[in-house]
């Protein structure tokens, strides 16, 4: 697994919010910050896109998983 991509404010919350495959679809005020994980074809098992948001103070507030990349 491997970091793909990190966004920060306005652009984190759009990421969020756009309908899978790219996005997760989940709108929410309080997302300052989203770490995009993907899996790597070495990696046992499916392939995944995580999608870890953080908040302003860095508190994570949730994680999505969507299959794929």
């Amino acid at each position: 697994m491997y970091l793909f991509r990190e966004l920060k404010g306005d652009e984190a919350r759009h990421e969020c919010a756009s309908r899978p495959p790219f996005g997760v679809g989940l709108v929410n005020d309080h997302i300052e910050r989203v770490e995009i994980w993907c899996t790597e074809f070495k990696d046992p098992g499916p392939d995944y896109t995580e999608f870890r948001m953080y908040d302003a103070a860095g508190a994570l507030i949730a994680t999505r998983r969507i299959g794929g990349y």
